[in-house]
């Protein structure tokens, strides 16, 4: 939350701004009508079951039996003991977590300020159509699907509310889906555990309350992967066609979506013998190197500037990865969520090597194999890119999440004691849920207090100084949403159209240093705050401070705002 500090000068008292709930729907009342349906559905989860003594993996109440998939010879596992009566319930259980997971997701949607990213969306999909495309070929081709979609979504309104809800959609969705996936790999109830563990998940919440394909991006690997898993299974040119579509399309929402095909080959090596559909596989293949070619062509032709500021790979953004998926970062919740997640996945790891020891001809050992190589072959893919150009960073490593959520979920299931696989799923969804609690009020950029400040106080004709340059679009958002804001004289380096370079406002300042009543500059800034220019612009600094004097400061997340005034 911002922190306003101030300067005394001659001017009003500045207002302190904060994003926050409002009255009516305080923090207290959300979190106490989050935490009554959490409750409600856990312990519904507990009543019906999900924590029975007779788990799949786990050794005990286990029958396998065999058959002939499409010819192929495959060997599959059934769960005889987890069928028949146990799916009603299932079916029951199953849309109280998706009921969770979209109440945790619409809860305070519009509360927070858009942050940069979300609003640099939505000014790439308002250019006109023309300015689009070219925008979208020549400069900024990765998440094109999500520009693609958003922008006929602005029809319904350009709230912070109503622009993320399109997010909200592929989180939602996610869920059964996830269901599914762990349904089709280990069984109903790793199913619904997957599901539930999955719409707690505060990474996976976050990415549906942000304008950015990243909640797409998931969906579309959840779906990838499970085709992948029907393809092997019970090869069938139909799902071969499918799953290219699908990994394929996948691309469309982030360029490391590629990596997600990729994951999904090298998890080959665990396939039994003899049992590879390679024909199938070829022709889903042959269909993701079809829909890649573009986006290699993308990635070859236009400008990397955009990830120039992506650090060499390190012990700390290697946490900050954990974290991220684990918790969606944090501190001190997010590193116990952490910790407790990484004691439950090396659980998972320890199954995967038994069965790599044990099931030499089993599908068994391969499914397992999959989704640790869904979560380990993306790093690993990542980590050998950087050594040309880093590439590794968190955010982009999503692609993780799904695979991340299973390994909890299913080695939470290799606990054999009743009560310690109890406290340790438990301690991850409450865990899970505070962190999406804290989260809910954790600003990452706070451009609407940042602009109403000034906005609220400003009069027509004064000047605006926005650093870096590409910031603009943070400001202009929230200006033009704003009825009632004055006209003010932009300079910046003209970015989308808008603004004028600040040499013209050293220009503008020199023959009449009287020109503007006030001006105001606007520098975001990650990292501890800075109440100065010097490091963005030493001449312009100079010149306001020797034609204005001490300017007033205020703070905001990442944002300071200097006003420059008599």
């Amino acid at each position: 939350m911002p922190a306003a500090g101030e300067r005394s000068l001659a001017h009003p008292v500045p207002k302190q701004y904060r994003v926050a709930v409002p009255e009516s729907t305080s923090r207290g009342r959300v979190l106490l009508l989050t935490l009554v349906t959490l409750a409600g559905a856990w312990l519904r989860l507990f009543h019906l079951g999900t924590f029975h003594a007779t788990t799949f993996v786990s050794g005990r109440g286990q029958t396998q039996t065999s058959r002939l998939a499409s010819g192929a010879g495959v060997t599959t596992t059934s769960e005889a003991s987890d069928d028949g009566p146990f799916e009603p319930r299932n079916s029951l259980r199953l849309w109280l977590v998706v009921a969770l997971g979209a109440v945790l997701r619409l809860v305070a949607l519009g509360h927070k300020s858009f942050w940069l990213d979300e609003i640099t969306s939505v000014a790439i999909v308002q250019q006109p159509s023309a300015a689009f495309w070219h925008f979208l070929w020549h400069e900024e081709g990765n998440m094109a699907m999500y520009y693609v979609l958003l922008r006929p979504w602005l029809h319904f309104g350009n709230s912070e509310a109503i622009i993320r809800l399109l997010s909200v959609l592929p989180g939602v969705l996610s869920i059964p889906l996830m269901y599914l996936l762990g349904k089709r790999l280990f069984g109903p109830r790793a199913g619904i555990l997957t599901a539930a563990l999955f719409a707690l998940n505060p990474c996976a919440i976050a990415s549906s309350q942000e304008a950015r394909a990243y909640s797409f991006l998931v969906l579309m690997v959840i779906i990838s992967t499970y085709c992948f898993i029907r393809l092997m299974e019970g090869p069938s040119y139909k799902f071969a066609i499918v799953y290219g579509l699908a990994a394929g399309f996948t691309y469309y929402f982030h360029y490391f979506g590629v990596l997600v095909a990729a994951a999904h080959a090298v998890s080959l090596v665990a396939m039994p013998r003899g049992k590879w559909p390679w024909k199938q596989y070829s022709v889903a293949g042959v269909i993701l190197v079809f829909l890649a070619i573009p986006i290699f062509w993308l990635i070859h032709a236009q400008n990397v500037r955009h990830i120039s500021w992506v650090r060499p790979p390190s012990l700390l953004e290697f946490y900050h990865l954990g974290a991220f998926l684990a918790a969606n970062g944090g501190k001190a919740v997010g590193a116990v969520l952490l910790a407790l997640n990484l004691v439950i996945v090396g659980l998972y790891l320890g199954k995967l090597r038994t069965e790599w020891r044990e099931r030499d001809n089993d599908l068994q050992r391969w499914r397992h194999a999959l989704v640790a190589s869904s979560f380990f072959s993306p790093i690993v893919l990542t980590l050998l890119v950087s050594i040309v150009r880093p590439v590794f960073y968190h955010r982009f490593l999503i692609i993780c999440l799904p695979a991340w959520v299973l390994m909890t979920a299913v080695g939470a299931r290799q606990i054999r004691h009743r009560l310690w696989r109890t406290l340790a799923v438990g301690g991850v969804c409450v865990l899970s849920f505070v962190s999406t609690v804290i989260s809910y009020t954790r600003v990452a950029e706070d451009w609407r207090g940042a602009t109403n400040v000034i906005l609220s106080s400003a009069q027509s004709g004064d000047a605006v100084v926005i650093y870096p340059f590409y910031a603009i679009t943070g400001f202009d958002y929230y200006r033009q949403r704003n009825p009632h804001a004055p006209a003010l004289h932009l300079f910046t380096q003209p970015y989308y159209g808008v603004g004028d370079n600040d040499e013209t406002l050293l220009q503008a300042l020199s023959p009449d240093s009287r020109g503007f009543r006030h001006v105001w500059v606007m520098v975001r800034r990650e990292g501890p705050a800075r109440d100065d220019l010097q490091d963005d612009s030493p001449a312009v600094a100079a010149k306001l401070q020797s034609v204005f004097g001490t300017p007033a400061v205020w703070q905001f997340k990442d944002i300071t705002v200097l006003e420059f005034g008599r």
